[in-house]
Parts: C-alpha cells; sequence; structure tokens
C-alpha cells in the first residue's frame, strides 16, 4: 500500500471489551501506519485497558476523551490533527477503518488517492453503496437515512452523511475545528459539513463505497451486532432527531458569517 504522506487520518474509538477489535488492530496496525503520514486518535475513558497499552507500545499519538461525547472527541482530535503539517484530513472511526483494511483494501487506498487530490474548497463525504446498505439492521438504517434525507433536502444534494465519515483540505479543516458548538454522538456529521458550507464556502462531494458496510458483527462479534436489549431504536431515532435539529441550530450561526 501507498504511503500518501501528506493525509492525516484523524480517528476516534470506543470498546470496553476490547479482545475482538485489538485482533484487527495488531493485524492491521502496521498497514495503517503504511497508509498516512500522520496518526491521531481519540479513545474514550471506558476503552479497554488492553487497547491502550497496545497503542502505547506501538507510539500511536491518542488522547483519552469521555464517553458519550464523540462529537467532542472528534473535535479534539482534529485538533490535534492540525498540529501537524498535513495537508488532507481523513476522519473515521477506527472500527470501520480496520473492517475497510480487511474487506476492501484496495478500495480505500483508492479513495485516499482521492482525498489527496481534494482541493481547498471541496469537502468530500463518503457513503454507501447500495450493497453496503443491505448488511444494515433496520433499526439502525432507518434513523440514519432520515437523517441523511434532512441534510440532503437542505443542501439540494444526495449525500450519506452518518458514516461518520468525511475529508477536507487543511483550510476547511481549521474552520470546522473553530465553529462547531456540538458534543454529543453524531451530530458531527450534520454540523461539519454544514460549517464547512457556510462558514467556509465549501463545494460539497460525496461518493458511495462497500468499505463502509456494517463493521459490528465482524470487528466486535455477533453477540454486540444483535439489537441491543431494551428501546434502542427508539435511542436511535432519538439520536436522529439530535442530529436533524443541528441543521438548524447551525443556520442560526448565519449572521456570523
Amino acid at each position: 500500500m501507498e504511503k500518501i504522506k501528506t493525509i492525516c487520518l484523524i480517528s476516534t474509538f470506543h470498546d470496553p471489551e476490547g479482545d475482538r477489535a485489538l485482533k484487527f488492530l495488531k493485524k492491521h496496525l502496521k498497514k495503517i501506519k503504511n497508509l498516512f503520514g500522520f496518526i491521531k486518535l481519540a479513545i474514550t475513558d471506558k476503552t479497554s485497558e488492553e487497547i491502550i497499552q497496545f497503542l502505547e507500545k506501538n507510539k500511536v499519538d491518542y488522547k483519552i476523551t469521555s464517553f458519550g461525547f464523540g462529537t467532542l472527541s472528534r473535535r479534539i482530535v482534529l485538533k490535534n490533527g492540525l498540529k501537524t503539517n498535513a495537508t488532507h484530513f481523513f476522519h473515521i472511526d477506527l472500527d470501520r477503518l480496520l473492517f475497510w483494511l480487511e474487506k476492501y483494501p484496495r478500495e480505500l487506498t483508492n479513495t485516499l488517492k482521492k482525498i489527496k487530490d481534494l482541493k481547498e474548497n471541496e469537502y468530500l463525504t463518503l457513503g454507501r453503496t447500495q450493497k453496503a446498505w443491505q448488511a444494515y439492521p433496520s433499526w439502525q438504517e432507518k434513523p440514519e437515512k432520515r437523517t441523511n434525507q434532512a441534510i440532503s433536502k437542505e443542501i439540494n444534494q444526495k449525500v450519506d452523511v452518518t458514516t461518520g465519515c468525511y475529508a477536507s483540505g487543511r483550510s476547511l479543516a481549521k474552520i470546522i475545528s473553530q465553529k462547531p458548538k456540538g458534543k454529543t454522538p453524531g451530530v458531527s456529521d450534520i454540523e461539519w459539513l454544514m460549517i464547512a458550507k457556510l462558514f467556509g464556502k465549501a463545494q460539497i462531494k460525496s461518493i458511495k463505497t462497500n468499505g463502509l458496510t456494517y463493521e459490528t458483527k465482524l470487528i466486535f462479534g455477533k453477540k454486540r451486532a444483535q439489537k441491543p436489549k431494551g428501546n434502542y431504536p427508539f435511542s436511535r431515532e432519538k439520536l436522529a432527531d439530535k442530529t436533524i435539529k443541528m441543521i438548524e441550530k447551525t443556520l442560526s450561526r448565519r449572521e456570523q458569517l
């Protein structure tokens, strides 16, 4: 795999168990280091100590962040990435990246080449092919598609933002790091795109990938891929509600333009 020295990987991760995912991390860390010029991680304070020790041993730059504040964690790791001299920034949750490396490594390499060629005014959302969507459970697919429909309608352009996977050049990354307000999980999917468009005058681009299919079963195991106990579908719908509200919240800040 060709190392793209100008791209900084900014990634978040949460895994209290750490057994199965650690096996994939051990398998693919060398590949990750070979792919990216810079690596910056945000690991939740609930994540397995074994994973943290593995990152320490292998000298991977990470910060510990609070579980339950995923959007804030993403902002922290982006600011950390901006301390490097990277020209482009690629955000993806670490479990998704491990899946992509395991199943579609060539597609990932080709995607990174596209990211390297992004212009300063371009913000790239990385979504899913129909094949990738087919692997998702309905209790996750429905609220995510509702979020995607809301933002697509707002920007008059069809996008799939709920993968939490996006990329931009340095100028937009700086603007995105300075403007966000969100803290809770998921709202960065919409907020960052809106900031790029409103404050950075960005051209929104999108591509569909097979690599962003449902990764939980492979990386975390069948048990964790099953429908969680309790009213989980309701909690996913609530997350969609919060995410969609971020459109209105960000639009209300137009006076800062």
